[in-house]
């Protein structure tokens, strides 16, 4: 669903008043988007939001909006996109789209020219003054994209090709506030909507926290959500501890790893999280900027993904639940990251039979492959070996590892559908002709990006030798699970291989588990930062067990906890293993619908379990 036309309106007619001859139209603002998908998962890298024809092979629907001129005339045109096949190697400018206004096209086919985000001149057009309306019309269905269109009358004017986010030229010809709007006064600010941060946001409320939620995409769950479909995976062994009972309230039931949108539960996600008074989510919220104050977090900035507007979230307390690791590396945090052999991404797929035949379009810019390349994608699921990116940078190069995991589907989808690979898999008198993708994961599941250093990072000989630990909590259950390379599938792209194998180096025992110690939850040198997420402070080989869904819940979980202590004794999170160990103890142990609505309350019942203790 697009943002309302009257929003889109608003910030285009914004646009005309600070100049008619100039005017930028935000792909993310336009009124109604046709199945176009919005994309937020590489603004870091170009800049913006986008919006994706992710058609797989059939073109989606127009996406339109809106605009005001004040002045008739001749306007130069230009759309910021890429030539993304080209951009990962594969000539023929795989995602094509036109431009129309007023009904009218203007200039050729787009998508097809840079092999980097810049912006394409799509030729000059004559327009009255008043409402125009605009079009962006896909032609391929192979996942087009563009991030804004630009119209100028001025002679010489060119739009800047700055990959900044929300550089100063965009926020002059939107409008914008030069300062962010105030999100409202919150104990902390939680920046991620996965597991770990959706358990570290509902723990921290349950304890009197005042929290914000921030999710860059407009579902929670992250790698567990409908978007992704990577079913929840890891135990809960007993423990001293029930953890596990905010996960349960949440967590999918999902029946395999890929499975229908309905059995990850966005809604029921959602719904868990809105139950918080304390909680206050903002959906479609990317966190890109950070406020630095004493070498603490004061403050990160987040931008609206539909409207472009700029909220200042400020706290005391900060979580980075990102994976990546953003919000982190922006405030200079210690982290570490593999220098090579990481585990990749993984972009899901399922396919069915229809009723009827269904075609699939052949193009030059796909792979050629055989069966003797990929794995036959059996009950109908291409499933999470599906992976690359193993020695492709996990941030610079994070679109081209999406983009060459699409690339993989859709050639090895061509191979099935067109060239016979697999056929005596189907009946002989079908062979996949009425075959047809029903599903291929536009957002990337990541593995591997880069370590939050804190005061312990945990190492797989910790993990198989169930180190003892004073601050031990969550409890990992995943053997030492590291994705490499398949060596039987490297023939179709051996420079750029797309599927993985796991190898299970050390075994866990899942009815015990091995202890994760709290001081992994923290940065070691920027005093006001929790982390809860495959970003935790950990080696590449421990990374191996304590990246499954379950087990990232519980540590936000204890994250949650933690950062109430914080609040209510006016600590850190080190302090809180220096000098409030015992009370963390004392909250884990207490079941996940305890709950102390305000601070005051949760601090009469620590000094309460003080006395008894």
């Amino acid at each position: 669903m697009g943002i309302p036309k009257t929003i889109a309106s608003v910030l285009w007619l914004g646009t005309a008043v600070l100049g008619a001859e100039k005017v930028l139209l935000e792909a993310e603002a336009f009124s109604e988007r046709g199945n176009w998908k919005l994309d937020t998962q590489f603004i870091e890298l170009m800049g913006s939001p986008y919006l994706l024809a992710h058609g797989m092979g059939q073109p989606v629907g127009l996406a339109s909006g809106e605009f005001s001129l004040k002045d008739s005339g001749d306007y130069r045109v230009w759309v910021r996109t890429v030539d993304w096949s080209e951009q990962v190697g594969q000539a023929g400018g795989a995602g094509q789209f036109q431009l129309s206004i007023d009904g009218e096209k203007v200039g050729g086919n787009l998508g097809a020219g840079e092999p980097n985000w810049s912006w394409e001149t799509v030729g000059e057009v004559t327009l009255e003054a008043g409402e125009r309306t605009i079009q962006v019309e896909d032609l391929t269905g192979f996942n087009g994209r563009f991030d804004a269109v630009y119209l100028s009358n001025e002679e010489g004017d060119e739009p800047p090709n700055d990959s900044k986010i929300l550089s100063q030229w965009r926020r002059d010809l939107l409008g914008l506030s030069k300062e962010p709007t105030e999100a409202g006064e919150f104990d902390l600010v939680v920046v991620g909507g996965g597991y770990g941060g959706m358990g570290t946001a509902i723990s921290a409320a349950r304890n009197g926290c005042k929290v914000a939620l921030i999710e860059s995409r407009q579902v929670l769950g992250g790698n567990g959500s409908s978007e992704v479909r990577v079913w929840a995976m890891g135990d809960f062994p007993p423990s001293d501890y029930p953890l596990s009972d905010i996960i349960e309230e949440f967590m999918d039931e999902a029946e395999a790893s890929p499975a229908p949108t309905e059995q990850f539960g966005d809604a029921k996600k959602e719904a868990v999280v809105k139950a918080e008074g304390n909680i206050t989510l903002f959906l479609n919220q990317h966190a890109f900027a950070v406020e630095m104050e004493d070498e603490e977090i004061a403050a990160v900035h987040g931008l609206d993904t539909r409207t472009s507007e700029v909220r200042r979230f400020s706290a005391p307390l900060f979580a980075d639940c990102t994976g990546h690791g953003w919000i982190a590396s922006k405030a200079g945090a210690d982290t570490q990251m593999e220098e090579g052999g990481r585990m990749g991404m993984s972009n899901m797929w399922m396919w069915g039979n229809g009723e009827e035949p269904a075609a699939f379009p052949q193009k030059d810019w796909m792979l050629s492959l055989s069966e003797k390349d990929f794995p036959f994608p059996v009950r109908f699921h291409g499933q999470w070996f599906w992976e690359a990116g193993f020695d492709q940078h996990p941030i610079d190069d994070l679109e081209k590892i999406r983009d060459w995991n699409l690339i993989a589907v859709y050639s090895a989808w061509n191979a099935m559908k067109n060239k016979g690979a697999y056929a005596e898999r189907d009946p002989a008198e079908k062979q996949f002709a009425n075959a047809e993708l029903t599903w291929l994961a536009h957002i990337g599941g990541t593995r591997e990006t880069q370590q939050v250093l804190g005061d312990v990072i945990l190492t797989e000989e910790d993990i198989v030798e169930g180190k003892e630990f004073p601050d031990a909590c969550v409890l990992t259950t995943w053997s030492i699970d590291l994705h490499y390379p398949n060596e039987t599938y490297l023939k179709g792209a051996p420079e750029n291989p797309f599927i993985s194998k796991a190898v299970h180096n050390r075994a866990v025992d899942r009815k015990v588990g091995s202890p994760i110690p709290y001081r992994c939850f923290y940065s070691r040198n920027v005093p006001n930062l929790f982390t809860a997420g495959r970003n935790i402070s950990v080696t590449h080989e421990a990374l191996g067990t304590v990246r499954v869904m379950k087990t990232i819940g519980m540590m936000g979980v204890v994250v949650g906890k933690a950062a109430a202590i914080c609040i209510a004794e006016d600590s850190s999170p080190r302090g809180i293993y220096e000098d409030y160990l015992p009370e963390l103890k004392f909250l884990m142990s207490q079941p996940g619908e305890q709950r102390y609505e305000t601070i005051e309350e949760l601090k009469k019942a620590l000094e309460a379990a003080d006395r008894a203790s």
